[in-house]
């Protein structure tokens, strides 16, 4: 008897448990911040793997699928800016919401310039250098304005 009863209560605090960890993917997959962070950092990952390939070695399938992993991104990371995000976890700074146009274009802009860079390193390496420097190059001009410390 007290095998089956501690067999429930192990297959309880189971499911327990797994019900409970998708209620948490569930609310970080509803918060515009985590999947804001998600995206960045992932952008982050693609722009290390591009930095050190303009350093050596370069290989231009990986370059491309980093570069259009960043386009990609960019165009879902602009629609996750709603006024209910401006607070929390975020470094995010209030001239996104006060100046949105300029976001978007910068944002707009970054994509561009990360499909060119991906589309560069089919050309070569020379020309992949060019264009990431170029992409690099908005990402900091966004980052300056439009994120906190």
């Amino acid at each position: 008897m007290l095998k089956r009863s501690s067999t429930a209560v192990l297959g309880a605090l189971a499911i327990a448990g797994l019900i409970g960890a998708g209620i948490t993917v569930a609310n970080s997959a509803d918060d515009p911040i985590a999947k804001r962070q998600a995206l960045m950092k992932s952008n982050g990952a693609n722009a290390k793997l591009i930095g050190g390939m303009m350093e050596s070695g370069f290989d231009a399938t990986k370059a491309a699928e980093a570069a259009n992993a960043i386009a990609t991104s960019v165009t879902e990371f602009v629609t996750l800016f709603p006024d209910t995000s401006k607070a929390g976890d975020t470094k995010a700074k209030a001239e996104i919401w006060t100046d949105w146009a300029d976001f978007e274009a910068k944002a707009k802009s970054l994509a561009a310039d990360a499909t060119a860079t991906a589309t560069a390193a089919a050309t070569g390496e020379a020309a992949f250098k060019e264009a990431a420097g170029k992409m690099f190059g908005n990402c900091k001009s966004c980052h300056e304005k439009y994120k906190g410390s």
